[in-house]
C-alpha cells in the first residue's frame, strides 16, 4: 500500500482568463464587505469601550459581609443594580457533575465547575504539496504530492475527500468530545446568588481526571466494545493494544475545572445574576475566578476590547487586499502569455493592491470615527491622506528617473 500520491494537472490559458474575469466580481464583494467590516468594527468598539466605562462608574462592591451600606447606614437594597461581589463557590445538590451518557466519573472534586470529555480516534490524515508551473502560452501545470500518515485526532477525518482513498479510509467518530456543567452558589458573609451553569463554566483551572479500570469497562460496554477497554494514562483506550494503536482506535479521557471562589460583575436579580444593559445598549456579564477588584475587571475588558478591535482591523486588512489582488489578478494572466511578464505583472499589481489597501482602509476606518471622535478621526484621515500622498510622490518620481537613467 502506497503512501505517497503524486497528481499533475494542467490549465488552459483561456480557461485561466475566464477564471480571473470571474474573480473580479468577487473581488469587488470582498472589498466591499471588508469597508463594512472595518466600519461595523469601530463603531462595536466604541460602544463597548464606553459601555465599560459608564458600567465601571455605577458598579457597587458588595463587601465581605455581603451587604451595602446604604446612605443612612442600613444595608442597601442592590436587586436591579450593576454589582460586584467575591465570594466563596459552593455546590447546591445534586452533588456531582456527571457525563450521563456514560454515567461517570464516580466521583468529582466539590469545587469542579465543569466536566470535559475529551475524544480522539486513531486516524488516516492527507498532507499535501502543489507546485505550480506557468508555461509558455499562459497555461500552467501543477504537480501535487499527496502523502499519508496515522495520527490522533479529536474530530473526524473524511477519508472520502483523500486524493487517494484506497487503502486509507477512516471510519466515523462514534462519539464526539462534549462539555458539562452545572449551576453553583456564590456566597459572601451573608448573601447568596445562584449562578447558572454556562455562565460559571467559563472560569476554572483545568486537569485531567484519572479514571478507575471499572469507569473504563463501563465506558467499552456502553461503546459495544466489552472487553477491548484499556485504562492508559488514566484514560480509556479502546483498542487491543496501546503501544500499538490501530486506525479506529479511540482513547477518552476527561478534564475538570477546578475553582474555591469568584468575583463577579452582572445585575443583581435578587438571587441570582443576569447581564446588566449599558445606556447603549450593550450588555455587561463578566466573571473571574479568584478575588479581582471591580477596577481590574473593567480594566481587562477594556483591554480585551481593544485586542479584539485590532484582531478584526487586522482580519478586515488583508480581506481587503486580497479583493484588490482579485480585481487586478487577470493583468497577471493576460501577461503569463510570457512567463516572465506575468512574473512582472503580479509583481506590479500587489503593488498596487497594497497601495490601495493602506489607503483606504485608514479612511474607512477615519470615518467611522468621526461621528464619535471627530479629532481621531480626522487623525487617521490624515493618515490615509498622507500615505496616498506619499505613495503618489514616490511613483511620480520614479517615472521621472526612468527616462534620465535611460539616457
Amino acid at each position: 500500500m502506497a503512501d505517497q500520491f503524486t497528481r499533475v494537472t494542467t490549465e488552459s490559458w483561456g480557461k485561466r482568463l475566464t477564471g480571473a474575469l470571474g474573480g473580479i466580481g468577487g473581488g469587488f464583494v470582498l472589498v466591499i464587505a471588508a469597508i463594512g467590516a472595518l466600519a461595523w468594527n469601530e463603531g462595536r468598539a466604541v460602544t463597548t469601550a464606553r459601555a465599560l466605562t459608564e458600567g465601571a462608574g455605577a458598579v457597587v462592591s458588595i463587601g465581605a459581609e455581603g451587604t451595602v451600606p446604604g446612605p443612612d447606614g442600613a444595608p442597601l437594597d442592590t436587586t436591579g443594580m450593576l454589582v460586584h461581589v467575591t465570594g466563596t463557590l459552593v455546590t447546591p445538590p445534586p452533588v456531582p457533575l456527571r457525563d450521563e451518557l456514560f454515567g461517570l466519573p464516580d466521583a468529582t472534586p466539590d469545587n469542579a465547575v465543569r466536566l470535559e470529555r475529551v475524544v480522539e480516534m486513531y486516524q488516516w490524515k492527507e498532507s499535501s504539496k502543489s507546485e505550480t508551473r506557468t508555461k509558455l502560452g499562459g497555461g500552467t501545470e501543477t504537480v501535487t504530492s499527496y502523502s499519508y500518515s496515522k495520527d490522533w485526532s479529536g474530530s473526524e477525518i473524511s477519508s472520502g475527500n483523500f486524493a487517494d482513498p484506497t487503502g486509507h479510509q477512516n471510519p466515523p467518530l462514534p462519539l464526539k468530545g462534549d462539555s458539562f456543567s452545572e449551576d453553583r452558589v456564590i456566597e459572601a458573609g451573608g448573601l447568596q446568588r445562584s449562578l447558572d451553569a454556562g455562565f460559571v463554566s467559563r472560569i476554572g483551572k483545568t486537569e485531567a481526571l484519572a479514571l478507575s479500570e471499572g469507569e473504563v469497562a463501563r465506558i467499552a460496554a456502553a461503546l459495544g466494545a466489552p472487553g477491548r477497554g484499556r485504562l492508559a494514562q488514566g484514560g480509556a483506550y479502546i483498542g487491543y493494544d496501546p503501544t500499538r494503536p490501530q486506525v479506529g482506535d479511540l482513547r477518552i479521557s476527561y478534564r475538570v475545572a477546578r475553582a474555591d471562589s469568584a468575583s463577579v460583575v452582572a445585575r443583581d436579580t435578587g438571587t441570582g445574576f443576569a447581564p446588566w444593559t449599558s445606556s447603549n445598549g450593550r450588555e455587561i456579564y463578566m466573571i473571574r475566578e479568584g478575588a479581582v477588584p471591580a477596577a481590574a475587571m473593567f480594566d481587562e475588558a477594556q483591554k480585551q476590547n481593544t485586542l479584539l478591535t485590532w484582531g478584526l482591523r487586522i482580519g478586515g486588512f488583508l480581506a481587503m487586499l486580497a479583493g484588490f489582488k482579485a480585481i487586478f489578478a487577470i493583468f497577471g494572466v493576460i501577461a503569463d502569455v510570457l512567463p516572465v511578464a506575468g512574473s512582472l505583472v503580479r509583481a506590479g499589481t500587489g503593488l498596487i493592491a497594497l497601495v490601495l489597501t493602506l489607503v483606504i482602509a485608514p479612511l474607512t476606518i477615519g470615518i467611522a470615527w468621526l461621528a464619535v471622535r471627530p479629532l481621531l478621526g480626522g487623525a487617521i484621515i490624515g493618515i490615509g491622506l498622507a500615505l496616498a500622498v506619499g505613495f503618489f510622490v514616490l511613483a511620480r518620481r520614479k517615472a521621472a528617473a526612468v527616462p534620465a537613467a535611460a539616457a
